[in-house]
């Protein structure tokens, strides 16, 4: 009997323990600011009924921005950066967007390119001749950045401790042998991308520069973007508290997504680690010292703004409307007209294709990067759209449909359509 009393009272402080809190910040006012200019008013309306409806997780915050034809047309942010300390989501709140860091690292390779210090075709060894180690000296600089190196199992348990020595890193990285033959198959690089871009852009750059200081000066400052691969200390303050499903409810929506279900049985299928489908340890992306490290596959932090501002920009032809050149046009039609072969693994499964780092749909006609959680950075050059939406609530939707974002890019492109009827 005593031992019924002690097992209730345990379940009962546990769900207490659990929901309580809940309840509590549930009961906060719904917060949603921002701007938008004429035309684009029913996007803001549907920013607003996501929190009120429960489709935005009223704990966290979200942001949304968009750029078209050069000139930045929705501007919107709500909910709460810490919703404990009751901490609104703010203009300038930044949070890091996993691997949407992605397209920025392959924007720092296209300029590369676009300024003759790098060659698609080249081979990787041809700047970094330590990297021909272990099977590796035909490897392209095309072959690296569209996922078919072979360097897909490199996690950041083995890179992390070596993410402050450079020269260390570049050393593991260079002698680490393929998984498969180079060139021959395609799988995700999730965390070794941006650290084998980094390295090569090291030796290619001029000035021997790392990939996130790179950013920074020639991408970040000149432009106007806020956006960091390798998060200042000082900054901290601005980032929120992330938040994310309970195990539970991570396993229950990941088997209710049909698109993760194909991944899981493709990946068991084909004998690839990573069979199932595990929830990302979001709370390691809660220390500063760790984002202030520079690794360009996932560490990057910013805003929806700085990512419609990006994409808006190469949407816009490479140029900002007063001709300041981010990248040549020339580079920006490779991206989206030079993708080679089928897509095969994750790119298969998503229905896009993996082409100088950037994720490309060929029907839509878009390109750029989703980030783990569901953060996106997309580019439309077809119709001049930039897009980024960023939020502190980490969901499986990165994987197929998200119906806090794919519901905002629907109404911001009904709003574009009737501004181009009229």
């Amino acid at each position: 009997m005593a031992f019924m009393k002690s097992a209730i009272l345990v379940c009962v402080t546990a769900v207490l323990t659990v929901y309580l809190p809940q309840l509590w910040t549930k009961t906060r006012p719904i917060i949603t600011a921002g701007t938008v200019q004429p035309g684009f008013e029913p996007v803001a309306k549907l920013f607003r009924e996501n929190f009120e409806n429960g489709v935005e997780t009223p704990t966290a915050g979200s942001t949304f921005s968009v750029y078209y034809k050069g000139s930045k047309v929705v501007d919107i942010w709500g909910g709460y950066a810490d919703s404990e300390a009751g901490r609104p989501w703010k203009e300038d709140t930044l949070t890091v967007v996993f691997s949407a860091t992605k397209g920025m690292a392959a924007l720092c390779m296209a300029l590369l390119v676009d300024r003759g210090h790098l060659d698609y075709d080249k081979t990787v060894a041809s700047y970094w001749p330590e990297f021909a180690q272990n099977g590796k000296e035909n490897v392209t600089v095309r072959t690296l950045l569209n996922h078919r190196a072979g360097l897909s199992e490199i996690s950041d348990e083995d890179t992390y401790a070596l993410l402050g020595d450079q020269d260390a890193l570049g050393e593991f990285l260079a002698r680490y042998a393929p998984e498969w033959e180079p060139g021959t198959a395609q799988k995700y690089h999730a965390f070794s991308f941006g650290l084998y871009a980094s390295q090569l852009l090291r030796r290619a750059d001029p000035k021997h520069r790392t990939l996130g200081q790179f950013f920074k000066e020639e991408i970040a400052q000149p432009f106007g973007i806020d956006f960091h691969i390798g998060f200042p200390l000082e900054l901290y303050h601005r980032y929120p508290r992330l938040s994310w499903a309970s195990s539970f409810m991570w396993f229950k929506e990941t088997i209710s997504n049909p698109i993760i279900r194909q991944f899981m049985w493709d990946r068991l299928m084909t004998g690839q680690q990573g069979a199932t489908f595990k929830p990302i340890e979001f709370q390691e992306f809660m220390i500063p010292e760790k984002l202030a490290l520079e690794q360009p596959s996932a560490y990057g932090v910013g805003s929806a703004r700085a990512l419609a501002k990006v994409y808006g920009i190469l949407a816009n032809g490479g140029a900002t409307l007063k001709g300041q050149r981010l990248l040549s046009e020339d580079i920006i039609k490779k991206v989206m007209d030079e993708v080679q072969g089928t897509p095969d693994g994750f790119a298969a499964v998503l229905d896009v294709a993996f082409n100088l780092g950037f994720f490309v749909q060929k029907e839509a006609k878009q390109f750029g990067h989703p980030g783990a959680g569901g953060q996106y950075g997309i580019a439309d050059p077809q119709h001049r759209i930039g897009i980024g939406y960023v939020s502190s609530y980490c969901s499986t939707a990165t994987l197929g449909y998200d119906s806090r974002f794919h519901p905002l890019q629907e109404e911001t492109y009904k709003c574009i359509k009737k501004l181009e009827a009229k």
